[in-house]
């Protein structure tokens, strides 16, 4: 690169998402501006405040995986896999794995693990005893499980990670593949995020924080990312995984890559475990650091994927932390369509991010209809892709909760 580090090229993408499952059906439902939000089925939320969630519904785990794994993972890891194996496919590069497994990495982070399969087993203790437990219920909990799966599952040896901040962890982890990647540790490393969270103590406990918007009568509708009538978040699920490479290994098989990965910065806030800093510093510093490392002046941004999960405490601060790195660039918050994936989150919206750089297309966010008095006048778009043939750097930011924030700098091949 022109800065003298090297970058990381994603050669591969895979997505499990509440629009489509796999890239293609994925990217088309996204520039169709289909919303994956609608009723509850996982389990009855019939007595809970809010009834809706971006659920994974064409998802089928046995398309992916037999039986017995089925059985012994939680549905977390079942995401993870088939993310997994869909980027392994669309890379073609199995067989850069079979030959050299040694030489891949692995980084799958979660923000919660198996958050089901505890619930599931809390049930059996209160209802049957502790002698009842599934002799699985620790493999399936533990955070590190998606991790370990896909590593035995498809035969991964390198170095391996399964980073845990929250709703940035999907953008820490590509920011992780990077490093490993950078520092030669890997010539291939699969990195992304995953997360199974739509389960009653979860939606519980987002209710009782008061998070998460209430427009049980407008699923399509109850996100809305920058909007007057903002009111929380909608909780999500699913996963999005990459073939990252060096340019070495990915000139050596000739492969097509859809971007580039160049820079990445992480911060924390120290402010609040649920609530942004209210200046946006954060978030802001993240995204600078990220360009700094990248050698990008912010004013060659085109196009920025934010956190944008339609909250009053956080969308104000992060819009103006956008305008402050590039107040022309486009903007679309896609979790107004897929609702709020949290570990997986920023994987989902980096490969957004991916796909727009090589199809120099940018898809539409939903429900933006007036803008909230402190939000900051951004190119948002919205309702209908936009086509953007001088697309060459798109960024993509998160924040978690707890103030974790991490951001990563794509460009185009």
């Amino acid at each position: 690169m022109h800065n003298g580090r090297p970058a990381a090229y994603i050669t591969g993408i895979g997505v499990v998402s509440p629009v489509g499952v796999g890239r293609e059906d994925f990217w088309k439902a996204l520039l169709a501006g289909e919303s994956g939000v609608g009723p509850i089925t996982l389990f009855d939320a019939s007595d809970f405040a809010v009834r809706i969630a971006a659920e994974c519904r064409s998802f089928d785990p046995r398309d992916f995986m037999d039986r017995k794994v089925v059985q012994r993972t939680d549905r977390f890891t079942h995401f993870g896999l088939a993310a997994s194996k869909l980027a392994l496919d669309d890379a073609g590069a199995w067989g850069e794995l079979e030959s050299n497994p040694e030489r891949v990495g692995l980084v799958l982070g979660s923000g919660i693990g198996g958050v089901a399969s505890m619930e599931e087993t809390q049930r059996t203790m209160d209802t049957k005893g502790p002698t009842r437990v599934n002799p699985f219920a620790v493999t399936k909990i533990m955070p590190n499980a998606a991790a370990a799966h896909v590593a035995i599952q498809y035969g991964v040896q390198g170095p391996s990670a399964s980073p845990a901040l929250a709703c940035a962890c999907g953008t820490d982890a590509l920011g992780f593949g990077f490093d490993l990647i950078r520092r030669g540790d890997a010539d291939m490393v699969l990195c992304g995020g995953t997360e199974a969270v739509i389960t009653p103590v979860f939606l519980a406990g987002f209710i009782s924080m008061r998070a998460m918007s209430d427009l049980n009568d407008d699923p399509e509708g109850a996100c809305r990312p920058y909007d007057r009538d903002h009111r929380g978040f909608v909780l999500g699920e699913g996963a999005a995984v990459f073939v990252l490479e060096s340019e070495e290994s990915a000139a050596r098989r000739g492969a097509d890559p859809y971007a580039k990965v160049t820079g990445v910065g992480r911060t924390t806030d120290a402010y609040s475990t649920v609530d942004p800093d209210r200046e946006g510093r954060g978030i802001l510093r993240a995204m600078q650091l990220a360009l700094e490392r990248a050698g990008v002046e912010g004013g060659r941004v085109g196009y920025i994927n934010p956190h944008g999960a339609g909250t009053p405490a956080g969308d104000g601060p992060e819009s103006r932390a956008m305008y402050q790195i590039n107040p022309n660039a486009m903007v679309s918050a896609t979790k107004s369509t897929l609702g709020h994936a949290m570990g997986a989150t920023g994987a989902i919206e980096a490969s957004v991010c991916a796909l727009a750089l090589k199809e120099r297309t940018v898809p539409p966010m939903r429900n933006l209809e007036e803008l909230a008095p402190d939000c900051a006048k951004l190119d948002y778009v919205v309702d209908e892709p936009r086509e953007a043939p001088d697309l060459e750097v798109a960024l993509c930011a998160n924040l978690g909760v707890g103030g974790h924030n991490a951001a990563v700098v794509l460009e185009r091949v």
